[in-house]
C-alpha cells in the first residue's frame, strides 16, 4: 500500500514557481511597459506587477522623457492590474507610503510630491495628498511652497482654500499662465503637434485663471483679485472665459481641471 501511494505521489505533477522575471540587457522601458498588457492577458500577474515595479523605479535611468507616461500611463494599466490582483494594490500602497516618507524628510520636495500627487490620484485617495501637504505646510512650510503648485487640486477638492491663500503668488502665477499660453500658441503651428493643443491651453488658462481669481477673493484680497481678472480679459476676450471671471469675482472657486 505504501508502495502504491508512493508511486501515486510521484506521477502527480509539480507546479514549479515561475522564475522572478528579470529585465534583458539594455532594457527598453516603453518595451516592457507595452508587454505587461500580453502578460495581464495571460494572466499572468506576478510577472506583470513585476514589470510594473521595474518600470516605476527604473525606467527614468534610461529614458528621462517617460517622466510623464511613467506618472500617467503607466500607473493607469497599473490601476487596472490592481482589479485583478490584490498583491498589485499592496505594492502600490506600499511604494505611494515611501514616496510620503521621502517628502516629510524633505527629499527633493518638488519631485516627490510630485510622484506622491499621482500615486494617491491613481489610489484615489486624494485625502492623504492634502494631509501629507498640511503636515509639510506645518514642519516645513518653506519646502511646502515647492510642493504646493502640485498639491492645489487636491486642496481645492477639500476646501482649503484659507491655506492655499499662504502661497498665492497672482503676478507670478498669472504670467506664467500667460507664458504658457503662448507658448502652446506656438506649438500648434508646428505640424507634427497640430492646433489640437489649442483647446487643452485654453481650458487650462481659463480654469486656472478662475481659480486664482476666486482664491484671491475668498482669502480677502479682492483688489488683487480684480487686478488679474481685468488683464486676463484683455489677454482673451471670450465670452465664456468672461463668465468664468465674474463668476470667481464672487467667490466661487471652480473645480481644478482637468483633475
Amino acid at each position: 500500500m505504501k508502495l502504491m501511494l508512493f508511486v501515486l505521489m510521484c506521477l502527480i505533477p509539480v507546479t514549479v514557481p515561475a522564475a522572478d522575471w528579470q529585465p534583458p540587457q539594455n532594457p527598453n522601458p516603453q518595451e516592457i511597459l507595452q508587454s505587461i498588457r500580453s502578460d495581464v492577458q495571460a494572466k499572468d500577474y506576478q510577472t506583470a506587477l513585476a514589470k510594473h515595479v521595474w518600470f516605476h523605479e527604473n525606467a527614468l535611468k534610461h529614458n528621462s522623457a517617460l517622466t510623464g507616461v511613467r506618472l500617467s500611463f503607466a500607473l493607469a494599466y497599473w490601476d487596472q492590474l490592481t482589479q485583478v490582483y490584490p498583491p498589485a494594490l499592496e505594492k502600490l500602497k506600499e511604494i505611494r507610503d515611501q514616496t510620503t516618507k521621502q517628502v516629510l524628510d524633505g527629499k527633493d520636495v518638488a519631485t516627490s510630491f510630485q510622484e506622491l500627487e499621482a500615486l494617491n490620484r491613481t489610489l484615489d485617495q486624494n485625502n492623504m495628498t492634502v494631509d501629507t501637504f498640511l503636515l509639510l505646510h506645518k514642519e516645513h512650510p518653506e519646502k511646502a511652497k515647492l510642493a504646493y503648485r502640485l498639491a492645489q487640486p487636491a486642496l481645492l477638492k477639500a476646501k482649503e482654500y484659507k491655506i492655499c491663500g499662504e502661497y498665492l503668488e497672482p503676478e507670478k502665477s498669472y504670467q506664467l499662465l500667460v507664458r504658457t499660453r503662448e507658448a502652446n500658441q506656438q506649438l500648434a503651428k508646428n505640424p507634427q503637434i497640430g492646433p489640437g493643443i489649442l483647446e487643452f491651453s485654453d481650458k487650462h488658462f481659463s480654469n486656472q485663471t478662475a481659480i486664482l481669481v476666486a482664491l484671491l477673493v475668498v482669502n480677502d484680497r479682492r483688489e488683487e483679485a480684480r487686478s488679474i481678472a481685468e488683464k486676463a480679459r484683455k489677454e482673451w476676450d471670450n465670452a465664456d472665459f468672461h463668465k468664468a471671471l465674474d463668476s470667481a469675482l464672487t467667490g466661487t472657486v471652480p473645480p481644478s481641471w482637468p483633475y
